[in-house]
């Protein structure tokens, strides 16, 4: 076998597994990239404590803006951005005023006032939600 047809071999090869390698590699930084961060700003508790507002800040990276978002939940759930559903999300990190009317009422405000809305809930299974 001559010498350049062994190079040949060795280089395809390393090719493969140096291919992989890269692929790999590149799918782990996009992942990465593309992948949210969630931050539990504050929960308010419903008048008998059995309920939670919670609000969260969500940051996606330079491609998707930054958003505020709330999701009513029971008391002793655990919150989870990927299966508690949201009622209410706004662009930007925004303060949130939640004021419970009664068990099955809020109100919730924002300071400064959103821009814009991406979602706007007018209930949250039977709780009734009023925006200010």
């Amino acid at each position: 076998m001559s010498r350049r047809r062994r190079i040949a071999i060795v280089v395809a090869a390393l090719a493969v597994p140096v291919g992989f390698l890269c692929v790999v590699l590149i799918d782990s930084l996009m992942h990465e990239f593309g992948a949210c961060r969630v931050v539990r700003q504050r929960a308010f508790a419903s008048p008998s404590g059995g309920q939670l507002v919670v609000v969260v800040w969500k940051t996606c990276g330079a491609t998707v803006p930054d958003s505020t978002q709330a999701s009513i939940l029971a008391r002793g759930r655990t919150f989870s951005p990927e299966s508690t559903p949201t009622f209410v999300s706004v662009r930007g990190h925004l303060d949130v005023v939640v004021a419970w009317s009664s068990e099955r009422a809020v109100r919730i405000g924002f300071i400064p006032e959103p821009g814009e809305f991406y979602k706007r809930d007018q209930h949250a299974g039977d709780v009734a939600i009023n925006y200010e």
